[in-house]
């Protein structure tokens, strides 16, 4: 009877110890699943910011593109573009005032 519960008792005594090496490993596993998942949402969200300035600049370019470039066209625009600042300018002085 003694030795019987000597065996049951080693038995026990090696099972704890896989049930606490396993649970070691899987600590070890889920922290470091924890730190690729940090990563990861650095990376996501590096590359949401990549998108918005890509989207910019491709916004900028489509906008860049509708402008004729012969010459003139571009005079043209310009003068434009050289009214509706003195207008602004205008605008503004008058409600300085």
């Amino acid at each position: 009877m003694d030795s019987e519960l000597q065996n049951t008792l080693a038995r026990l005594i090696s099972k704890s110890r896989v049930l606490v090496e396993k649970y070691n490993a899987l600590k070890a596993a889920k922290e470091a699943v924890e730190q690729e998942n940090a990563e990861l949402k650095a990376a996501i969200a590096a590359m949401g910011a990549q998108i918005e300035r890509l989207q910019q600049d491709y916004d900028y370019l489509k906008v860049a593109r509708t402008i004729s470039t012969n010459r003139e066209e571009l005079d043209r625009n310009r003068d434009m573009l050289a009214k509706l600042v003195q207008d602004i300018d205008k605008c503004i002085s008058q409600l300085m005032e």
